[in-house]
């Protein structure tokens, strides 16, 4: 799981513009799009990107942390090598 975890905060920073440490929903939204395209998937609606971000946001401070992010990000990357 090494790998996931490289990945995982390559991925984070590169989608926290702002450098902030979290991701906003507004900096959420381009990985999720990213995430449905390699997966198949429907392009998440704003309702779905919103309520994605309830579920992932345990500590309910209306953003993710890296630790948030990775719980989320393990079942993706799960998703994708089983795919290939």
């Amino acid at each position: 799981m090494k790998d996931a975890l490289d990945i995982a905060k390559k991925t984070f920073n590169e989608y926290d513009k702002n450098k902030d440490g979290v991701l906003s929903v507004a900096e959420l939204k381009p990985l999720l799009e990213r995430i449905a395209n390699l997966l198949n998937l429907p392009e998440a609606s704003e309702e779905d990107i919103e309520n994605g971000m309830k579920k992932l946001d345990f500590n309910e401070d209306k953003v993710l942390e890296f630790n948030e992010f990775f719980r989320f990000f393990k079942e993706v990357y799960q998703a994708l090598v089983d795919k290939m």
